[in-house]
């Protein structure tokens, strides 16, 4: 009897270490499949000078600010965030580079965030963000600048991006009343010759 009894013992214990042994190779490849997931999103941040007149510039603040929003929102999309604009001279680096910094002090993850720091207007930051989009297939995009500057943006985005799922979400502005008068004129202004240069590069 104790003989069939222990031959039973052992025959379990294999079978419990079987089950235990598929449950381990399920665990892990779920857990690769989540580690291997294709990154879903981009963010497109645009640029804008950190500092103004030697002070922290709030408008370039309400861009990070609202940056982080989004990726927090999207967060299961494992965002790439691609940070714009050029070094201005006089300045201690590229505005990408100087939103990048922000972002990974947010919390940001260093690994999600790419530094495009050639772009000088906003037609080049759509210009220059494309080709980094389309390397990492990403078709949903969600541009983020200030409210002020959100109309030339999606008129931009949407001529250079045709065929993208394009967003476009709008920051707190961060000036004062009068120096929002002077960008809303500036704005217009530049909207007037906007079709001609968009022209140039080739999409309408």
């Amino acid at each position: 009897v104790s003989t069939q009894s222990t031959g039973s013992s052992g025959i379990n214990a294999e079978y419990g270490s079987f089950k235990l042994s598929i449950l381990t190779t399920l665990i892990n490849t779920n857990l690769s499949s989540i580690i291997m997931a294709k990154r879903l999103m981009g963010i497109v941040v645009l640029g804008c000078p950190s500092v103004l007149k030697g002070t922290t510039s709030q408008m370039f603040e309400q861009r990070v600010l609202k940056s982080f929003e989004v990726y927090e929102l999207n967060k299961h999309k494992d965002p790439l965030v691609v940070c714009t604009g050029y070094h201005i001279p006089g300045t201690l680096e590229s505005q990408a580079v100087a939103l990048r910094k922000s972002l990974i002090a947010k919390g940001v993850p260093a690994a999600n965030i790419v530094a495009e720091g050639e772009s000088r207007s906003t037609l080049e930051n759509a210009v220059m963000s494309k080709p980094i989009l389309d390397k990492h297939g990403l078709k949903e995009v969600a541009v983020v600048t200030n409210k002020f500057h959100v109309d030339r943006s999606r008129y931009i985005f949407e001529a250079m991006c045709p065929g993208y799922n394009l967003s476009f979400t709008a920051a707190p502005d961060g000036v004062t009343p009068e120096q929002l008068d002077q960008l809303s004129k500036l704005e217009s202004r530049k909207m007037v010759n906007l079709r001609p240069k968009i022209m140039a590069y080739g999409s309408d």
